[in-house]
C-alpha cells in the first residue's frame, strides 16, 4: 500500500434494506452526458484516512460537505473530532492519538466499518454534527440508466469498492483507475461518487476528485447506495424523480415504522412570471391563473430557491427569498 492512504470499508453486510429502483417515477428527462458535483467543493480534507481505516467515516463528512454546499444555506463539512466520533460508533475502542500498539492507528481496535451499519446508524440517530438522514437505499450499480439517475438526483452516490495495487499507482500519476487482472487487492474502500463523463465515474477519496473506468465498475464496485438528506426534499429532482407513496410504502415493508419525512426547509422551481411579476411555483401540474389575466407564464425566469419558515400556525408558512441561481442538487 502507498504511504499515506488507507482503507477500512468492512464487507458488505447484505442485510435488507430498502432498494431505489422500485421508487423512481421514470419522469425524469435523460441524465446529461457529463456531471460534476464534485467542483462545488474543491477543499477535500484526508480526515485521518492516511493512517486509520475510517474512510467510511470520511466519505458521510464528505457528503455533507457536497449537499449542504450545494442545496444548504453554507457549507457543513464536519470536523476531524467528529469524524472520530462516527468512526467510533463501530470502533469503541479506537484511539486517534495512540499508536499501533496502544489503540491507535493500525492497532487491532481500527478494525473499519461496515457500510450499511453506518447508514443505519444515520437513519436511526443522526451523524455527530446533528443531521439525521431521512432514509437510505440501495442502487443498482450493474443498471447504467439506475446508476445515472441516482447521480442526477442525489449528486452523489456512496459507493463501497475493492482497491487494487494498480489502482494506487494510478491514483498517484493522476489516471482513472481501472481493472487490471495481475493486480492483488490492498483493501475494501469507501468513497463518494460525484459525477460522470461518457466513458468514466468520478468520484472524491483520499482528499482528491478522480474516475474510473467501466471496466472497474465492472469487476471492483461492491455496493452503491444513496442517502436521502433534509436539503434533497425541496428539490425538483426529488419531487420529480421518486415516488414518495412507494417509497413511504416500501420503507415500512421493511422497517414495520411509517416514513416520517420532515418538511423541507428550502424549495425550489419557484419562478418570476412576466404578466403579474409575481413568484409562483412552477413545479404544479399547471401554471395557475395570473392576476393580470389567463395563466402564469414564467417562461425565461431563473430558477428561484426559496427558504420555507413554518410558522406557529400549523396551516402558514412564510417564504423568503433566497437567490435567483440555477440551483443544482447533490
Amino acid at each position: 500500500m502507498t504511504t499515506g492512504m488507507a482503507y477500512g470499508r468492512r464487507p458488505p453486510k447484505r442485510a435488507a434494506a430498502l432498494l431505489l429502483g422500485p421508487t423512481l417515477t421514470g419522469t425524469l428527462p435523460p441524465a446529461p452526458a457529463n456531471v460534476d458535483y464534485g467542483t462545488a467543493f474543491p477543499g477535500w480534507q484526508m480526515l485521518g484516512n492516511d493512517a486509520a481505516g475510517d474512510c467510511v467515516a470520511v466519505t458521510w463528512a464528505n457528503q455533507r460537505a457536497l449537499v449542504s454546499t450545494v442545496l444548504g444555506t453554507s457549507t457543513e463539512y464536519p470536523p476531524q473530532s467528529q469524524v472520530w466520533q462516527f468512526y467510533k460508533t463501530q470502533n469503541p475502542n479506537f484511539d486517534p492519538n495512540g499508536s499501533q500498539s496502544t489503540n491507535g492507528p493500525g492497532s487491532s481496535a481500527d478494525g473499519g466499518m461496515d457500510i450499511q451499519t453506518a447508514l443505519e446508524y444515520l437513519a436511526s440517530t443522526g451523524g455527530p454534527d446533528g443531521k439525521q438522514a431521512v432514509a437510505f437505499a440501495k442502487v443498482d450499480y450493474t443498471n447504467e440508466n439506475e446508476l445515472r439517475l441516482a447521480h442526477a438526483i442525489f449528486g452523489q452516490v456512496w459507493y463501497g469498492v475493492n482497491v487494487q495495487a494498480a489502482n494506487q499507482d494510478e491514483f498517484s500519476a493522476g489516471q482513472p483507475w481501472t481493472y487490471v487482472a495481475s493486480s492483488p487487492i490492498e483493501g475494501g474502500h469507501s468513497i463518494t461518487g460525484v459525477g460522470y463523463d461518457p466513458t468514466d465515474y468520478k468520484f472524491v477519496t483520499w482528499a482528491k476528485e478522480t474516475a474510473w473506468t467501466e471496466a472497474f465498475r465492472n469487476h471492483l464496485v461492491e455496493e452503491a447506495w444513496v442517502v436521502i438528506w433534509p436539503e434533497h426534499l425541496g428539490t425538483k429532482q426529488f419531487q420529480t424523480g421518486i415516488d414518495l407513496t412507494k417509497l413511504a410504502a416500501d420503507y415500512q415493508a421493511l422497517t414495520g415504522r411509517p416514513l416520517v419525512i420532515p418538511q423541507p426547509s428550502t424549495q425550489d422551481n419557484w419562478r418570476l412570471c412576466s404578466k403579474c411579476e409575481s413568484l409562483v411555483f412552477a413545479g404544479a401540474s399547471t401554471p395557475g391563473a395570473c392576476a393580470a389575466g389567463g395563466q402564469h407564464d414564467s417562461t425565461g425566469s431563473a430558477d428561484y430557491v426559496m427558504n420555507i419558515a413554518t410558522s406557529s400556525s400549523a396551516t402558514a408558512q412564510t417564504l423568503n427569498l433566497t437567490d435567483g441561481r440555477q440551483r443544482q442538487n447533490a
